[in-house]
């Protein structure tokens, strides 16, 4: 008995939890109504149970009245099936220490390029190519992404514009299987600086959606892109006001001997000393100032992917960023209870076959 009791309090939460995701459709109930009044208004009738069916049953003057209640049933449970019922499964709201992270990976034509050494070479001594600039980008964000555990990352990728690829959240295994996807296609110019461009729509995501008090957008890219000083300053300001970091991670052979000036390794360190005199150190820094320049003023910083100790420092500068405290709605999932609904509307139609066999109207 307890039991029963325990099944049919189950039962009528449920049922009590069920909610209409097409909530219009439920108008086709009035309408249900208005046609049910109109017609026993236009033809009024009395149904009545059949001659041979009176000698046998007792009087119930309600059954005259089944064949209408039985098809009215018919019709409403058809409503609510187009409704498209269901129940809610999962309504939980969790707490978490994380930072806010938006991965911006360039995908344009530049990137297609396969990356050569400092000899100019397109394949190693054994006679292997190098990787695309796509696959070493690929290859960088799924080692920054799966050192970080705890917090909300954010992807997208960009050539004239930006693709949303998927918005922040704390399941990093959905992050790594779009990042496999990114190398399938490149196309298209960069674009950094416009209103489409990678850091504007990162700032639009963050004013709707960011909740973290650090937050920090890692641009990958080849950083072939002109960027004028005005829009720098515009692009500083909107992201300082919302707190936000910018740090890249540069890729292709001019990335592949770069330092950043604020690198803390020692300059009597003779290999250090060797990379400041290369010459193509310069050249880099002439045709990527603009870029430095932002990434500077938003505190950040750039590494080269083809540096494994620079990427390591890339993860462990991210890690001494402030965590903050931030409440994550668990998004809904639903159990599709409309089949019930179809299932009802086909017995009470029978149910209403049955009756009308054992009825007529009389006018």
């Amino acid at each position: 008995m307890h039991h029963l009791y325990s099944n049919a309090l189950e039962f009528w939460a449920q049922l009590t939890s069920v909610r209409l995701l097409e909530m219009n459709m439920l108008w086709l109930c009035l309408l249900t109504f208005a046609l049910m009044y109109i017609r026993r208004w236009r033809q009024p009738a009395e149904l009545v149970t059949t001659a041979s069916v009176q000698r046998n049953l007792p009087r119930l003057p309600a059954l005259s009245h089944m064949p209408q209640v039985l098809f009215l049933l018919s019709l409403l449970a058809v409503n609510i099936w187009l409704a498209k019922p269901v129940i809610p499964l999962v309504n939980e709201t969790r707490t978490l220490e994380t930072r806010d992270i938006f991965i911006a990976i360039d995908k344009s034509g530049s990137m297609d390029t396969i990356i050569k050494d400092a000899d100019g070479n397109s394949q190693d001594a054994e006679g292997k190519s190098y990787p695309r600039r796509i696959d070493a980008a690929a290859r960088a964000t799924e080692f920054f992404v799966s050192r970080r555990q705890g917090d909300r990352v954010g992807l997208a990728v960009f050539d004239d514009t930006t693709y949303l690829h998927w918005p922040m959240t704390d399941d990093l295994s959905i992050i790594l299987k779009k990042t496999a996807l990114i190398p399938l296609h490149t196309n298209g110019g960069t674009n950094i600086e416009g209103i489409n461009g990678p850091i504007q729509q990162v700032i639009d995501h963050w004013t709707e959606c960011g909740k973290a008090k650090t937050k920090v957008m890692i641009l990958v890219s080849d950083g072939d892109a002109p960027m004028s000083e005005q829009r720098i300053r515009e692009l500083t300001a909107e992201m300082s006001a919302l707190g936000g970091k910018l740090y890249m991670l540069g890729v292709g052979e001019d990335w592949s001997d770069f330092r950043d000036p604020k690198d803390s390794r020692d300059p009597r360190d003779p290999k250090d000393a060797e990379d400041q005199k290369h010459p193509k150190n310069a050249e880099q820094i002439a045709k990527l100032k603009p870029l430095m320049t932002l990434v500077e003023a938003l505190g950040g910083r750039i590494y080269s992917v083809a540096d494994e100790q620079q990427m390591l420092a890339a993860v462990s500068d991210i890690d001494k960023l402030e965590k903050s405290s931030v409440k994550i709605e668990t998004n809904e999932t639903y159990r599709d209870v409309s089949i019930y609904f179809a299932i009802a509307s086909c017995v009470f139609f029978l149910l209403f076959i049955l009756s009308a066999a054992f009825t007529r109207e009389r006018v």
